[in-house]
């Protein structure tokens, strides 16, 4: 009678620890599930990033240029180059 006690008790003892350890992986994947779609995240957010930098240094590269200093001047202050003639368009 006592073997099967102490034989039980065992089974007992082996179950316990076999659903801890369950639960320890089952809660490490929902982490690292997790911390993967928190990754994804983060690299579609720098890849954005980057982007976004390509094209502020394009538009930096254009605004150091003559040409978009010039447009700008015609454009926004109405600016003329010497001896250059300006026609109206009266029908606007």
């Amino acid at each position: 009678m006592k073997k099967n006690k102490k034989s039980t008790v065992g089974v007992y003892v082996l179950l316990v620890i076999f659903l801890y350890l369950s639960y320890i992986a089952v809660s490490q994947q929902k982490l690292l599930y997790a911390k993967g779609l928190e990754l994804v995240r983060i690299e579609d957010k720098i890849e954005h990033e980057k982007e976004l930098n390509e094209i502020l240094a394009k538009e930096k590269e254009m605004i150091q240029s003559d040409e978009y200093v010039e447009k700008i001047a015609r454009e926004k202050l109405g600016m003329v180059k010497k001896n250059e003639r300006v026609y109206v368009d009266i029908g606007k």
